[in-house]
């Protein structure tokens, strides 16, 4: 059974695309704007794409299933349609560099994320900028730049802890194609220890902020959510099972996406 939802769920990168839904979905509760299901539903399609064309790019890691592309692409241009224009060309500028991001140069082993340091943080730019900017441009509500630089700093900080601990799975396998992440380039354990005290700094910095810095409600829906992930940190072994692994991670930004729900606005 188990075998089955891993391929269900993550090998088609639907757990993922769930996770950058849940993302768009906190994002709209912290700033105080209506939930909408087209900015939600056009995030998670380009994310499942975007992993899925990463997937096809590192053949040796598992990418599958044809029905949740054509799903994704209909989703996505549905989605597309509904949306407003500033939207469209953030979505389509930003898929540029994306796929730069992945592609080898000319047919060879070269690729950006190769170069030093930058995977770690163009993923965690990527999405933030994916889900916070759509976020506001597809919304007519008043945001003021104070919450985004603070809603961004939040998210930047879950996103690039997120990362890691997938970067801290894939050491061996990314050091073997020269990519050079944090735990490659600090070791692993260090690594997890600048995870957990980033996720811990950051909870007792918001309880010291108080509720002025990001509201009551969604702080506690960020701080439940660095809490998971520094107790991921400590607990999910990076050679343990895969599924368990992507499923506990990946469902981090999924708890945000239900606090959307769970709580007041």
């Amino acid at each position: 059974m188990t075998v089955i939802i891993e391929r269900f769920l993550v090998d088609t990168h639907l757990w993922v695309a769930g996770g950058a839904a849940g993302l768009v979905l906190f994002s709209q509760h912290a700033l105080g704007l209506p939930i909408r299901g087209a900015p939600v539903a056009l995030v998670a399609a380009s994310t499942l794409l975007i992993y899925r064309f990463d997937g096809w790019v590192d053949a040796d890691r598992p990418s599958r299933g044809v029905v949740p592309v054509v799903m994704a692409l209909a989703v996505l241009i549905w989605s597309w349609g509904q949306a407003p224009q500033a939207v469209r060309w953030l979505v389509g500028l930003g898929a540029i560099p994306c796929v730069l991001y992945g592609s080898r140069r000319g047919g060879g082993d070269i690729c950006l994320r190769q170069v030093p340091g930058v995977k770690p943080f163009f993923v965690t730019g990527a999405l933030t900028v994916a889900t916070i900017g759509v976020t506001v441009l597809w919304s007519s509500g008043e945001v003021t730049l104070s919450q985004l630089c603070r809603l961004s700093l939040l998210l930047g900080i879950l996103l690039l802890s997120n990362v890691t601990l997938f970067d801290l799975r894939d050491e061996r396998a990314d050091r073997a194609r020269q990519i050079v992440t944090l735990p490659v380039l600090f070791g692993p354990t260090l690594t997890r220890w600048g995870v957990a005290g980033l996720c811990l700094a950051s909870c007792v910095g918001l309880a010291l902020a108080g509720d002025v810095f990001i509201g009551t409600h969604a702080e506690t829906a960020i701080v439940i959510a660095l809490s998971s992930t520094a107790f991921c940190v400590g607990h999910l072994n990076p050679n343990g099972p895969r599924f368990r692994y992507a499923i506990c991670v990946d469902g981090i930004p999924l708890l945000l996406g239900v606090s959307a729900w769970m709580l007041p606005a």
